[in-house]
């Protein structure tokens, strides 16, 4: 159940928490908090639009009632109270949209109703930001825990390669767990063409990672069973190959986009849903790739 880290609160959804705490802790202050956020990591704009937030409550006066009903002095639309009459202007509807959905461009007024938007929507790649934002709140306090001072991380990438036989039919399957465990894409493809389990593991690599830039994730964690790649990653051992030079080179400019990202061996039971994900494009008909589509 998400808790307010300055009041410990405890509310019934992300939405709930972000709604909170605007309500009782300044809609001015969570959008400091934000916009500090979106600028630790190197991301400035990514749920704000750069419009300014204040707080205070707009006052509704007699003006706004002609006898018989309140109506709004800014869209004149009409309540029979003068409450419901002060719910409505202050609930965002007519304030200048301080952020946005960075899929659907969507703009809101307040930052609950962006995270609402992103847990009822199509908009994956924001919600996984809004769900990476809400974790270092609960985890931060006021001022957020800003991502370059942390030593967690945001995302883990499991990847996996397979040619049936070796070399032969090519598999490449990766999934990606986000905040708290959530799956965030798992894929399957078919290489095209006879290729080698060491270059079905670097074009699974290489995809993977390219899924997680899609993500807007900064802190990365990959875990994979190919020691030979990992160390190749790590400059253990070279790589050699013509055919996985460019797979190489393709991970390393990748990687210097995250803020942290780090290489971890697993043991294949460790593994098994990267490797059944990689089994199945090798002995199924899956969405078909050639490795040269994994490089630029």
């Amino acid at each position: 159940m998400p808790t307010c880290p300055i009041c410990q609160k405890h509310c019934n959804s992300e939405s709930g928490l972000i709604a909170h705490s605007e309500a009782k802790h300044g809609r001015a202050n969570v959008h400091q908090g934000v916009t500090a956020w979106e600028n630790s990591r190197g991301q400035q704009n990514l749920m704000t639009t750069g419009a300014s937030v204040q707080d205070g409550r707009i006052s509704v006066d007699y003006r706004c009632f002609d006898g018989s009903e309140w109506a709004c002095p800014m869209c004149q639309r009409c309540f029979s109270t003068e409450n419901g009459l002060s719910n409505h202007v202050n609930s965002g509807t007519h304030s200048e949209k301080a952020y946005r959905c960075d899929d659907c461009g969507k703009q809101f007024a307040k930052l609950a109703q962006l995270v609402d938007h992103t847990s009822k929507s199509s908009c994956r790649h924001a919600a996984h930001a809004a769900a990476a934002l809400v974790n270092d709140y609960e985890e931060g306090g006021e001022r957020l825990m800003l991502t370059n001072g942390s030593d967690s991380y945001e995302a883990t990438l499991y990847f996996d390669g397979s040619a049936q036989p070796n070399p032969g039919n090519g598999g490449v399957g990766f999934v990606l767990y986000g905040v708290n465990g959530r799956e965030l894409e798992s894929m399957s493809y078919s290489i095209a063409g006879q290729v080698t389990n060491n270059e079905a593991e670097w074009a699974a690599l290489v995809m993977g990672m390219r899924c997680a830039l899609e993500f807007n994730i900064r802190t990365l964690r990959i875990h994979g069973d190919s020691e030979l790649v990992l160390n190749q990653m790590d400059g253990t051992y070279g790589v050699r190959s013509a055919n996985l030079r460019p797979l190489y080179d393709e991970a390393k400019y990748i990687e210097q986009k995250f803020m942290r990202c780090t290489f971890e061996h697993v043991y294949r039971s460790q593994n098994t849903v990267a490797d059944e994900l990689a089994n199945e494009g090798a002995t199924e008909y899956m969405e078909e790739i050639r490795v040269a589509d994994c490089y630029y």
